[in-house]
């Protein structure tokens, strides 16, 4: 008897969310994690190994079916490797906020496409050594991605995104290029 409630309960539920996963919301707000690539005069005159993205608030809304903002709380570090030279392994952290327009493709009722172009502001820092360098300066951001509806209120994505910042301070003038790759997990906003 126990058997059969429980897997009433179960279809009950699985059916449930599959009808809720199709009503539309307009926004969602989430997540994500992922590597991140470092690229040109950041890899190879900033030293900087591959390292780690973590966007702490990825923020979409549309104003129509297909048109929105977007923004972004990201950070990243990567690790500076030069034991080659004698010296101890340093770090690179940089992080910043990001906003531009969104814009949507549903793919079906349960996916859809989305790109961004943000722009926004940069802070980025080095730590080698004892020493440590910052600078602040403008950065963007040019990405895509699919959102999978899971259940009505959730998400999972899976974005390519690609970050330039220039940053810039009283010892630094370094340009920020990486390719970040990155999975997240979003509330669906209505």
């Amino acid at each position: 008897m126990k058997a059969k409630f429980t897997t009433m309960m179960i279809i009950f539920t699985l059916i449930t969310l599959s009808t809720n996963a199709q009503d539309k919301r307009k926004g969602y707000i989430g997540i994500s994690i992922g590597p991140s690539f470092p690229m040109g005069e950041f890899k190879n005159e900033g030293l900087a190994n591959t390292g780690l993205n973590l966007s702490l608030i990825n923020f979409g809304y549309l104003f129509s079916e297909h048109v929105g903002i977007a923004a972004n709380w990201y950070g990243g570090a990567h690790n500076i490797d030069v034991s080659y030279l004698g010296l101890s392994d340093g770090m690179w952290y940089y992080g910043g906020l990001l906003a531009g327009p969104l814009f949507t493709t549903p793919i079906s009722e349960k996916v859809d496409l989305d790109s961004r172009l943000q722009i926004g502001y940069s802070v980025a820092n080095m730590k080698l050594e004892g020493y440590k360098i910052d600078g602040t300066g403008f950065a963007y951001n040019v990405g895509i991605g699919i959102r999978t509806h899971l259940a009505e209120k959730w998400s999972l994505s899976f974005n390519v995104d690609m970050l330039s910042a220039n940053n810039k301070g009283d010892y630094m003038d370094r340009k920020i290029q990486t390719i970040q790759p990155t999975v997240g997990l979003s509330y669906r906003l209505r």
